[in-house]
């Protein structure tokens, strides 16, 4: 997790010292940047969202492997749809 953190440290303070320059300054190039560290970031975002997602269905897949899980579906009833109404 460490790592992932010094990431988004590093890559949000690339695009903060950008974006002062070109909000304060109107530097033109640093926009440029920013645009292009916004893109890094949401990658990096995207890929996080899938590390996290791999890592949950690994511990859920052990948990289920242990007998340990619970479906959810088994402890809350499905909610019955009401019959539709007669004019």
């Amino acid at each position: 997790m460490s790592k992932r953190y010094e990431e988004l440290e590093k890559l949000v303070g690339e695009l903060m010292t950008d974006l002062r320059k070109f909000y304060d300054d109107g530097n033109k190039a640093a926009g440029t940047r920013a645009r292009k560290a916004l893109l890094m970031l949401k990658n990096w975002s995207h890929e996080v969202r899938k590390e996290i997602s791999a890592l949950r269905a690994s511990g859920e897949a052990q948990k289920e492997a242990k007998g340990e899980a619970k479906s959810k579906s088994a402890s809350k009833p499905a909610a019955k749809k009401a019959p539709p109404k007669k004019k």
